[in-house]
């Protein structure tokens, strides 16, 4: 499948991301804040089995947010260590882990108690193929006060329909 699969489902994720309110609310010194535009901080995986962290600002054109996240991907894996930066830290991200090696019906992400954040977490598992039919397995991780199971519902349609118009 490589890189290009993986840009085109991350891009879907992120149009319907953006199409859904509720997903760009954060929580910010105990207010709520809603953002005009979601971008993503994706785990960039590489060659050595080791990844690093990624800013990949949200264009509506697929070619030119896969010209610009290809970039990224490529200076993410030259690099070593968590790439840990502001870009990828921002409130107005989402984070993605793809696993393309595990189909999963469930996930669940590590927390920190302290600090459990409202950003948004999305992972995507391997695709499948069942019955002639292709599955992606897409988590999503919501803080409750902002967004709840509608709004999940939301965004799986919107993918669903996003994936399915190609």
């Amino acid at each position: 499948m490589g890189p290009h699969f993986f840009l085109y489902y991350l891009h879907k994720c992120l149009v319907a991301v953006n199409a859904v309110d509720n997903l760009k609310y954060r929580i910010e010194e105990d207010r709520v804040r809603i953002y005009d535009t979601i971008h993503v901080s994706p785990t960039v995986g590489r060659s050595d089995h080791t990844f690093g962290f990624s800013f990949m600002p949200y264009y509506e054109n697929f070619e030119q947010f896969a010209q610009v996240a290809s970039e990224e991907m490529k200076a993410v894996q030259q690099k070593q260590g968590l790439c840990l930066s502001d870009a990828a830290n921002r409130p107005d991200v989402v984070h993605f882990s793809a696993l393309p090696w595990v189909g999963f019906t469930h996930l669940s992400h590590a927390g920190v108690i302290k600090n459990p954040g409202s950003v948004p977490k999305i992972s995507v598992g391997k695709l499948m193929e069942k019955n002639g039919r292709n599955f992606l397995p897409v988590s999503i991780h919501l803080h409750h006060a902002l967004a709840d199971g509608y709004h999940a519902g939301q965004f799986y349609e919107r993918l669903e329909q996003q994936l399915m118009d190609g």
